[in-house]
């Protein structure tokens, strides 16, 4: 159980240690929207200002909060699994619940 419970959290965590989930801001390579576009196609001297759409930026207000929460949850799953024995499922339960909690909410 307590093997099971720090590989759990030592796979949660490795995407983020790696930068995995980090996004390239200056990256021309990989695919575009405009690749991925079916139908046809305007070019930018034929739209003028009024009919481009602009998309809204997705801004998290309460990020911080959300990721301490995910941090706290797998904190508690790890010092759970120390543990050992009821109490220790207990606190992997309840530790999970709060990085599920923080999950939801940063994904919202």
């Amino acid at each position: 159980m307590r093997f099971l419970a720090i590989s759990l959290c030592a796979l949660a965590i490795l995407p983020t240690a790696s930068g995995a989930q980090q996004p390239a801001h200056n990256s021309a390579k990989g695919p575009t929207f405009q690749a991925a576009a079916v139908g046809f196609r305007l070019n930018d001297s034929k739209v003028d200002a009024s009919t481009r759409v602009t998309a809204a930026s997705v801004v998290h207000q309460h990020a911080g909060q959300d990721v301490a929460l995910m941090v706290v949850g797998v904190g508690a799953m790890i010092a759970g699994a120390l543990v050992g024995g009821t109490a220790g499922t207990i606190i992997i339960i309840g530790g999970a619940g709060m990085a599920l909690f923080g999950l939801y909410y940063y994904l919202e």
